[in-house]
């Protein structure tokens, strides 16, 4: 394996991601090249698309604190950096409750298969085939109930101090594209409303792109654990 200058591949890693962790080490020792590499594809989306410090990782703690992914280590260190980076608390929060609103989406694409195969609930004013183009819509159709719950729920999520209305969308967004949890049809409305309020393509194509890497988190636990057994 041709030579490495390590402490150069560790200093690329420090500057474009802005931490060290305990598996970065066993990588570097291990794989330098596979690390720089990454160090450069996991740099890129934070650094391009046009968002501040600070939102770039209120996003990174949406993702690790999302229910389909639960990183705990990287939610602390990103909830940090966030803090650092001028983030609120009322900011943090708006992100916290966002993530409890993305099951919804996925509730109410099944919610419409369902209606396919068995017919909507009793006393529907219209027919599966005339559903709505609009997601939400459809879930309002479905059952109204469930849908007027919903609205409720995403309107005590929306503080009024944090996050603003582009921001949350964003943050939406990058929870309904990343692969831990991809929503299709939550997505396209949520980029629907992002084009709406003059988000600009650049920043959601961001949001989008960090989620990609929270795949090297499979990484890092199999290399910790590779490192444990040969300790062993």
């Amino acid at each position: 394996m041709a030579e490495w200058d390590t402490a150069a591949v560790e200093a690329l890693y420090r500057q474009e991601r802005g931490y060290w962790r305990p598996w970065n080490a066993q990588l570097l020792a291990r794989r330098p090249a596979f690390l720089q590499a990454y160090a450069h594809y996991a740099g890129y989306p934070a650094r391009s698309g046009g968002l501040s410090e600070r939102m770039v990782e209120l996003v990174y703690v949406a993702l690790d604190a999302s229910a389909s992914h639960l990183f705990a280590s990287g939610l602390k260190l990103h909830m940090q950096k966030a803090l650092a980076c001028g983030a609120s608390d009322d900011d943090l929060l708006d992100v916290l409750t966002l993530v409890c609103l993305q099951g919804a989406g996925a509730t109410a694409a099944a919610l419409d298969s369902v209606a396919q195969v068995y017919g909507l609930l009793p006393g529907a004013e219209t027919t599966a085939e005339d559903l709505p183009p609009d997601l939400w819509a459809r879930l309002q159709v479905l059952d109204p109930a469930y849908f007027g719950h919903l609205q409720a729920l995403a309107r005590t999520a929306e503080s009024g101090k944090g996050l603003s209305a582009g921001e949350r969308c964003l943050i939406t967004i990058a929870l309904h594209a990343c692969f831990t949890a991809n929503q299709p049809e939550a997505l396209r409305a949520a980029l629907q409303q992002a084009h709406g309020l003059g988000v600009a393509r650049d920043a959601v194509a961001q949001v989008i792109q960090m989620g990609a890497h929270l795949a090297v988190h499979g990484t890092a636990l199999g290399i910790t654990v590779l490192a444990e057994l040969e300790a062993a």
